[in-house]
């Protein structure tokens, strides 16, 4: 094995091991045919040859998962790898009528994409709560017509009515509010330029929730994946999912955190304290593979112009500004490029076959600030002085 698909797999197994809060019997690599398994293993990351493996796999309850290549940094081909665990989520059954998953979903001029947003959300069987920054668009008008005849609820905020600055830290208590109250059995924090997917490209998220419910858990982080337009294709109304072809993993440490979804507790959850990122609560409990957002931030030229240049960089509130928030787009002005080299990105269609533990996980990938975690090039970078933890997060809800 390379050193580097190596390096890859151990990061990938002390992610794991962090979020089942357990030790080496809980999560095993196995890269020998003839390394026996301990009989509490949880999850099985199997690199090795061996059927008669697969056969006691089963026997013990556990059932492979993903199948995909480790593939670390480097030229190298990688290497075959499954994921076996004792979670199947064939045998939870269908979620009941009454399992509510409401998505809240925050949005400023997104009238170029709301109708087709919505109507993917309510066709996956969620709950969308639309809160609106006043849009100066026809956003609000386009969501009332949707409201008329799908499970959409709407408000605006602040109730008041448009204030000059934006301020991030007030839009997330709201949704920490709402979400506190909605009486749904999940949510899930949602700006409106991304599309949520569970670990499973067969499992939309209100049946993949409704299995980390069964299984004990109550949130589930993400890992969060960019699309760049490389041309100006795009125009308003184009499908967002398939658009798009180009993504990459955002190198910024804060990104390696992303709980965006958990079950409403006897308490409002934290989210504001880390610009949106992270919901903090007692006793939480986090499903160990991650769930993907697609994000689609800029889709062309004049679109990164208008919504980068005229709609938020004069609405960022200076207190905000001055804690680290909203510098994301302070290197794009007024002659700026808004399209990406596809040379320095990823193709979407082999995001499951070069980077199978990346996307469950963020292991490997540059900007991860945990060194365990991080592989070999990560790591490296840690080391010269890039920060060890994940810092506050630079963009929040306008990413």
């Amino acid at each position: 094995m390379d050193p580097a698909d190596l390096a890859l797999v151990d990061a990938f197994v002390h992610y794991l091991r962090r979020q089942l809060g357990g030790g080496e019997a809980d999560v095993v690599h196995v890269s020998k045919p003839a390394r026996a398994v301990p009989a509490r293993a949880a999850i099985v990351v199997d690199t090795g040859a061996g059927g008669w493996r697969r056969t006691a796999l089963r026997l013990r309850g556990l059932r492979p998962q993903f199948s995909g290549v480790a593939r670390g940094a480097g030229g190298s081909s990688g290497v075959p790898v499954t994921i076996w665990d004792r979670w199947d989520r064939h045998r939870v059954g269908e979620p009941p009528a009454g399992f509510e998953v409401m998505a809240i979903m925050t949005t400023y001029n997104e009238a170029g994409i709301i109708d087709q947003q919505l109507d993917r959300m309510t066709a996956a069987g969620l709950h969308v709560h639309m809160i609106d920054n006043w849009s100066t668009d026809d956003t609000w008008e386009r969501a009332k017509a949707k409201a008329a005849h799908a499970p959409i609820t709407l408000e605006r905020w602040p109730e008041n009515g448009p204030s000059r600055y934006f301020s991030l830290r007030g839009l997330l208590t709201k949704v920490e509010q709402v979400a506190h109250t909605c009486g749904a059995d999940w949510v899930i924090h949602h700006d409106a330029d991304e599309i949520h997917e569970s670990p499973w490209p067969d499992t939309d998220m209100r049946h993949a929730l409704w299995a980390l419910e069964q299984w004990g858990f109550n949130a589930a982080d993400h890992t969060g994946v960019d699309f760049r337009p490389v041309d100006n294709r795009w125009g308003s109304g184009d499908d967002l999912a398939t658009s798009f072809e180009w993504f990459e993993f955002p190198p910024i440490p804060a990104y390696f955190t992303l709980v965006r979804c958990w079950k409403p507790q006897p308490s409002p959850v934290d989210l504001a304290n880390a610009g949106g990122h992270d919901a903090v609560f007692e006793g939480r409990r986090m499903f160990p593979y991650k769930f993907l957002i697609r994000h689609y931030p800029i889709r062309s030229q004049a679109h990164g112009e208008r919504k980068i240049l005229r709609e938020r960089k004069a609405r960022f509130d200076p207190a905000e500004r001055a804690k680290g928030w909203h510098v994301h787009y302070d290197h794009f002005d007024e002659g700026s490029s808004f399209l990406w080299d596809p040379s320095g990105l990823h193709r979407w269609e082999e995001i499951d076959e070069r980077y199978l533990l990346q996307r469950l996980s963020g292991a490997g990938l540059p900007g991860n600030p945990r060194p365990d975690e991080a592989g070999p090039a990560a790591a490296a970078a840690v080391a010269a002085g890039a920060p060890a933890a994940p810092g506050p997060p630079p963009a929040g809800g306008v990413r």
